[in-house]
């Protein structure tokens, strides 16, 4: 996965020093890459974010000698850049270059300007997801929080339009309604121990 070595090298690295390398290699071959798994029929893009990213988080954990809750600060790190960062520019390109095939494939009409602000809602999480390789932290948080608000809202939309309308479209039922499920699930989940963690480091401190 591109952006493993890049996130491995990043943290001994002053801020925003790699984006080159950002731009002009690691998303280009990720792009590639997954262009690829997205002719895998019934998810293979789902795949490759619930696979190669937690694998690729993994090497970083091994190779750094991470322990403890801060190996759950790196998966979600990871999850957050990909997924977030790198889908978003995936989202923005369907919604707008490949707008009516999107559309048709969701089960909506096509040539909805609607669809054009969604396809920057996608660039704008997509840019704060990038940023996160440098900006970590709260952004992290945020992040999850917006998005996780977003995926599970869609999900809602999907079965409601499955059950009224009765769209069984590939993109309204399929892979997109599991991963809209599914990674906000993770994704609050992991943020969840990891405030915890800080919540409980926090107090222990305070007590001394």
């Amino acid at each position: 996965m591109p952006f493993g070595p890049l996130l491995r090298k990043v943290e001994g690295e002053k801020p925003f020093v790699a984006w080159p390398r950002v731009v002009l290699s690691t998303i280009p071959l990720t792009f590639f890459i997954f262009w690829l798994f997205s002719l895998i029929p019934f998810g293979g893009n789902l795949l490759y974010f619930l696979v190669f990213t937690p694998l690729s988080a993994w090497q970083h954990i091994r190779l750094k000698k991470i322990t403890g809750h801060n190996k759950i600060s790196i998966y979600l790190w990871y999850f957050v850049v990909i997924v977030i960062g790198f889908g978003g520019i995936w989202g923005f390109i369907g919604h707008t270059f490949l707008a009516d095939m999107v559309a048709t494939n969701i089960g909506w009409q096509t040539g909805s300007p609607f669809q054009i602000e969604l396809a920057f809602y996608h660039l704008g999480l997509s840019v704060a997801g990038i940023l996160a390789i440098w900006l970590r932290g709260h952004m992290i948080t945020a992040l999850v929080i917006a998005k996780s608000i977003f995926w599970y809202g869609a999900a809602f939309v999907h079965i409601k339009d499955a059950i009224i309308n009765h769209n069984y479209a590939p993109f309204n039922v399929g892979a997109i309604l599991v991963a809209d499920i599914i990674f906000p699930t993770i994704f609050l989940a992991m943020l969840i121990v990891i405030l915890k963690s800080e919540l409980t480091t926090s107090a222990k401190i305070n007590r001394t």
